[in-house]
């Protein structure tokens, strides 16, 4: 059994559970874009994965050390 992930919502979730340190305003939003644009990718990629595989675990490790290349 594979889970679903909404990328739209992960990356949602992750950017309100790690909030930028950053002390400039523009700093914040890179920071910020940065997290959810790494975030939304990752969903994405797990997604593709679990298509294909039994177990959301077989799906996670096939992730796990992949780039996400922005």
């Amino acid at each position: 059994m594979t889970l679903s992930i909404d990328p739209k919502e992960f990356a949602k979730l992750a950017l309100m559970a790690n909030p930028s340190n950053s002390e400039s305003v523009e700093d914040k939003a890179k920071d910020s874009l940065e997290l959810y644009l790494s975030a939304y990718k990752l969903a994405e990629k797990y997604a593709r994965f679990s298509n294909t595989t039994q177990e959301t675990s077989e799906a996670f490790n096939s992730i796990r050390d992949i780039d996400i290349n922005m």
